[in-house]
């Protein structure tokens, strides 16, 4: 019987243990900061994928290659329009009026 209780209590401690290191494991440095940390930088900081993608409010366009490239927006309300862009994240405006983003081209461009 007491040997029942202290595998079940071993039990209890490990499921307790795991628990805690994936909470600990969930917080990013932006977050346990709590200053001037915001949802936009935590989105960016856990996943920034090559290509156009959209945190809660503000479109982006991830260039992974090491050129400038020619994307075309495609505005919400309005004329498309296309655009260079250098290497790295590039922030598009409100994804309210920036539906997507697709390369269509033009390696080398000039970024004006």
């Amino acid at each position: 019987m007491r040997q029942l209780r202290v595998r079940g209590l071993r039990r209890w401690v490990a499921v307790g243990l795991l628990g805690s290191a994936a909470v600990l494991s969930t917080i990013t440095p932006a977050s346990a900061g709590g200053a001037g940390g915001s949802q936009e930088a935590d989105v960016r900081a856990v996943a920034s994928p090559c290509g156009y993608f959209a945190g809660r409010e503000i479109a982006f366009y991830n260039h992974c290659g090491p050129t400038t490239i020619k994307i075309k927006l495609d505005i919400v309300r309005g004329f498309d329009r296309t655009i260079c862009v250098g290497p790295g994240e590039t922030r598009l405006g409100l994804k309210s009026q920036i539906r997507d983003a697709s390369y269509v081209g033009g390696a080398g461009c000039p970024i004006t």
